[in-house]
């Protein structure tokens, strides 16, 4: 009997021993896996904090980038500004030396060609000229007449000459100053028998002829006119005028 309560005891024991054994083993493993997964969420943790940070820097570094593009656009700005002001300098001073350069012009003589006409222009002789034309197309005769008498005696040289002499005559013909006419569109068309202007001076030449009552010489002139200026508008004027005067 008391053998059989020794065996029993013996197994009771181990049995105890056993569950023990694995109940240690199951807290073992389970204190293991609770640390293994302590340092994974700290390691998670270390993670996200580094994460954060780059994130961080990310954010500083993009904020630096566009502040470094709002200075490029500002400076881009500036310069555009500056090239801008720099042109409108060049421009202004290239208008300076013009009107300098025009300036010196007007106080030194220039050969000019008007008209086919070549010749040196004096100081002030374009000026005296241009006067002169605008009193006779303005209408004032008087002036234009003065003027251009005037500009003829002082620049016998000019080659504008031929032209203020053209417009005398034409001025004294509008006033019917006939023999002035005459006189000054003979001198023209001697000295310039080849200008532009010639075949209008002949024309106004005759018609200042016929009207002081010198028809044949007017005729002639006609005729001539016909005859050396072939195809002008003057020429073919010159034409109805002598059928008129048939």
């Amino acid at each position: 009997m008391q053998m059989k309560t020794s065996h029993y005891l013996h197994k009771t024991t181990a049995a105890l021993a056993a569950v023990v054994f694995v109940a240690l083993g199951s807290f073992t493993t389970a204190a293991h896996a609770f640390l293994e997964d302590g340092e994974a969420r700290r390691a998670i943790l270390d993670l996200r904090a580094q994460l954060s940070e780059s994130q961080k820097a990310q954010l500083q570094m993009q904020g630096q980038v566009d502040d470094l593009n709002q200075e490029v656009a500002k400076l881009r700005g500036r310069a555009d500004l500056l090239e801008k002001q720099v042109e409108e300098l060049l421009a202004q001073q290239k208008s300076f030396y013009q009107d300098l350069n025009n300036r010196v012009k007007n106080f030194e003589p220039q050969t000019l060609e008007i008209e086919g006409v070549q010749g040196t222009v004096q100081p002030g002789e374009k000026e005296a000229y241009e006067a002169a034309l605008k009193a006779f197309k303005d209408g004032n005769l008087k002036k234009s007449d003065a003027g251009f008498s005037a500009f003829t005696k002082k620049y016998p040289n000019s080659p504008y000459w031929p032209l203020a002499q053209f417009w005398l005559g034409n001025s004294e013909y509008a006033q019917k100053d006939y023999k002035s006419a005459i006189t000054s569109l003979q001198a023209m068309i001697k000295r310039y028998p080849l200008h532009a202007r010639t075949p209008d001076a002949l024309l106004t030449l005759a018609n200042s002829q016929i009207e002081s009552g010198q028809k044949p010489a007017g005729k002639k002139t006609l005729e001539t006119l016909i005859a050396k200026h072939a195809g002008t508008e003057a020429a073919d004027l010159a034409k109805q005028t002598l059928k008129r005067l048939k």
